[in-house]
C-alpha cells in the first residue's frame, strides 16, 4: 500500500513540476502578436510561392527538449497578403483564403485532416484544425486579420496527443493593436 501511495505521489509531483515550468512571453509589436512559449523561440523569414505571388512567412519557432515537454514544436507564423484583394472582401473570398492556407499546410506535411472548425477570434475569421502526419499530430489555428494571416502550430507525437500544453500555447496567442 505504501508503494502505491508513494508512486501516486511521485507521479503527481512530476506533473506539477511540468505544469509549473515557466513559459516565456514573446511579444512582437512589429508583427502584432504575443504568445507564450515553453522555451525561447528562434526567428526566421522564409519566402513561399502562392497563387497571389511570393509571400514572406515570419516565424517564431520553439523546439523544447522532449524530456521536458510533451510537444516537439511550437510556432507562430505571420504572412501578409497583398492588401488590394481584401478591400470589400466577401465571405466567400475570406473562406477561400483560409481554405488555401489549410489545404497548403495539409499538402506540405503530406497529412490528413482530422477536424477543421470555423470559428471567430476577436471578431476575425479563424479555423482550428488538427492534421495527422507521419508519426505525429499537427494542431494548427489560422486567424485572418484583414490581409494578414497568423498561424499557431503545435506538433506532438501520438502518445502525447491532447496534452495540456497544446491548449496552453494556442490560448496564449493574442493580437496586439499596433498603429
Amino acid at each position: 500500500m505504501k508503494k502505491i501511495i508513494f508512486t501516486l505521489l511521485l507521479v503527481s509531483m512530476s506533473t506539477l513540476i511540468v505544469d509549473a515550468q515557466e513559459w516565456i512571453t514573446y511579444k512582437s509589436t512589429e508583427l502584432g502578436y504575443s504568445a507564450r512559449f515553453p522555451v525561447e523561440p528562434e526567428f526566421q523569414t522564409q519566402g513561399v510561392s502562392t497563387a497571389v505571388g511570393e509571400l514572406q512567412m515570419k516565424m517564431a519557432m520553439a523546439t523544447p527538449n522532449t524530456e521536458d515537454d510533451d510537444n516537439l514544436i511550437y510556432s507562430v507564423i505571420r504572412s501578409e497578403y497583398p492588401g488590394e484583394g481584401f478591400i470589400d472582401a466577401t465571405d466567400d473570398f475570406i473562406k477561400n483564403v483560409l481554405d488555401g492556407a489549410i489545404e497548403g499546410a495539409v499538402t506540405n506535411v503530406q497529412g490528413t485532416k482530422i477536424y477543421d472548425e470555423s470559428v471567430s477570434f476577436n471578431n476575425y475569421p479563424a479555423r482550428y484544425v488538427k492534421i495527422e502526419i507521419t508519426g505525429a499530430f499537427l494542431y494548427l489555428n489560422a486567424y485572418l486579420v484583414e490581409n494578414m494571416i497568423y498561424i499557431t502550430q503545435v506538433i506532438c507525437t501520438p502518445e502525447n496527443d491532447k496534452n495540456t500544453s497544446i491548449k496552453k500555447f494556442q490560448e496564449s496567442f493574442e493580437l496586439i493593436k499596433v498603429k
